[in-house]
């Protein structure tokens, strides 16, 4: 997982969550005759369940973060959302730094992971 799609998961997570959010809803609504409601019942309780770990993915960043200053995060931040390297050699070794802290935490998240590259970080 590239470092730079994390940054923009852990910037943007409210772009996750309403993906996750609209998923659910057309899966609820989703019922009809020949789609059974416990179909989509189960549906539904999995992606809150993915939800979920989206949820822990996010705490688990956050975590790693709190080490940079507000002025390190805002470097991050432009370099996570910026389309080129707006943030340069400051923000490739911040974002070197970041990567550091979370390398650890592949294994225990990588269903939160997998989501968050099928949601398009």
């Amino acid at each position: 997982m590239k470092v730079k799609t994390l940054l923009k998961f852990y910037f943007m997570p409210e772009r996750a969550e309403e993906r996750l959010n609209r998923l659910i809803c057309r899966k609820a609504f989703a019922a009809y005759s020949a789609r059974g409601a416990l179909r989509c019942a189960e549906e539904v309780a999995e992606l809150v369940r993915k939800k979920g770990e989206l949820c822990s993915l996010w705490g688990f960043l956050d975590g790693a973060a709190r080490r940079f200053t507000d002025g390190e995060l805002e470097t991050l931040k432009v370099y996570a959302l910026s389309g080129q390297r707006g943030a340069g050699a400051e923000g490739r070794r911040l974002a070197a730094a970041f990567a550091r802290r979370v390398r650890g935490g592949s294994a225990r998240h990588g269903e939160g992971l997998g989501l968050m590259s099928e949601l398009d970080f």
